[in-house]
């Protein structure tokens, strides 16, 4: 009995566990000329100010040639104080919209489109962090791919290990993590109507970026 148990103690002490990282990247090109933009209104009558702005919001939707994506619309009184009393001295309409587009030529277009229908000098058109981005739906799909590559190169490396080694090994487990980047670049600038119509608005350059993950593998041998 002695003897047996000399023999099984080396199989255990063959055994062992690794645990390792690897990157997985993909390039991808910010493609897509993104802004916000908000219109806003002064005026002493609600209703006229609902309609004028209204006005903006159905040329945004028949716009066609970018993508928009409808944040707000708020119309809300202003107040002013006599006596001690708050009255009502008129309104401020605000609407609020995301715009995509692929060509810096189209969002140009919209925009002019948009600043032609400004009659007064109550009415204020600007735009907010114009950059070129990588849409949303782009980036998940991509987060998507590098993840089943990760699971894929930890199953083929387990299988390689094993014929290799002449020993079974099992994947344990797969942790994946990606790095912390930004949906797109905040410019931090704000374009007013003036800017828009005497056509001061540089578009920015368009670059490149790493979408990157990081997959954690731990792998038992025996």
């Amino acid at each position: 009995m002695k003897l047996l148990s000399l023999l099984v103690i080396p199989i255990f002490l063959f055994s062992f566990e690794l645990k390792f990282e690897k990157k997985f990247k993909h390039e991808l090109p910010h493609d897509t000329l993104t802004t916000n933009i908000r219109i806003t209104i002064d005026d002493d009558k609600q209703n006229r100010l609902e309609e004028r702005l209204n006005k903006f919001n159905e040329k945004i939707k028949q716009y066609d040639k970018v993508e928009k994506k409808f944040i707000s619309f708020s119309v809300r009184p202003k107040y002013r104080h006599a006596m001690n009393t708050p009255k009502v001295s008129g309104y401020i309409g605000e609407l609020r919209y995301k715009v995509n587009s692929y060509k810096a030529q189209y969002m140009d277009e919209f925009i002019s489109e948009l600043t032609k229908l400004k009659r007064n000098r109550d009415t204020e058109i600007s735009l907010t962090n114009l950059a070129w981005s990588v849409p949303e739906d782009t980036y998940n799909v991509t987060f998507d791919l590098l993840r089943l590559e990760a699971i894929n190169w930890g199953i083929n490396y387990t299988n390689n290990i094993t014929n290799d080694l002449n020993k079974k090994c099992t994947l344990k487990s797969i942790e994946i993590d990606k790095e912390n980047q930004l949906m797109s670049i905040d410019t931090g600038k704000i374009y007013s109507t003036s800017n828009i119509k005497d056509k001061r608005i540089p578009i920015p350059d368009t670059k490149q970026e790493n979408i990157v993950i990081f997959a954690n593998y731990k792998m038992e041998c025996e």
